[in-house]
């Protein structure tokens, strides 16, 4: 029961902190739902684990066993940290040109003073 309990009140934490972002605004819609989806998942996992048993049977089909559902899930993760690099990558470079363009902007502008 403990582990459950646990489960619980990080999903819930982690919830609450996602809805409060997007209320905020800082968090579009799709990222908060994927998040809502996936917490509320890792809660039906903890509290019914047999429901592990009913995705193997009759989505993955029997023969996949516990190696292909772990397959899944790291091929899933490696995914999703894929797409973090990029963002943080196209966010670095969004901030470099901005930086640059400021700085041109205040060169010129102290050039033009100057005059």
């Amino acid at each position: 029961m403990i582990p459950e309990i646990i489960a619980a009140s990080f999903a819930l934490l982690v919830l609450l902190k996602s809805y409060d972002e997007f209320r905020r605004g800082r968090e579009p819609l799709p990222v908060f739902l994927f998040w809502l989806v996936t917490w509320l998942a890792v809660l039906v996992i903890a509290f019914f684990p047999g429901v592990t048993f009913w995705i193997r049977d009759h989505i993955l089909g029997p023969r996949a066993g516990l190696g292909t559902i772990f397959g899944i899930a790291i091929v899933f993760l490696l995914f999703l940290n894929y797409r973090m690099y990029l963002k943080a990558d196209r966010v670095e470079r969004d901030l470099q040109k901005l930086i640059s363009d400021l700085a041109v902007h205040e060169f010129e502008k102290s050039q033009d003073s100057n005059k």
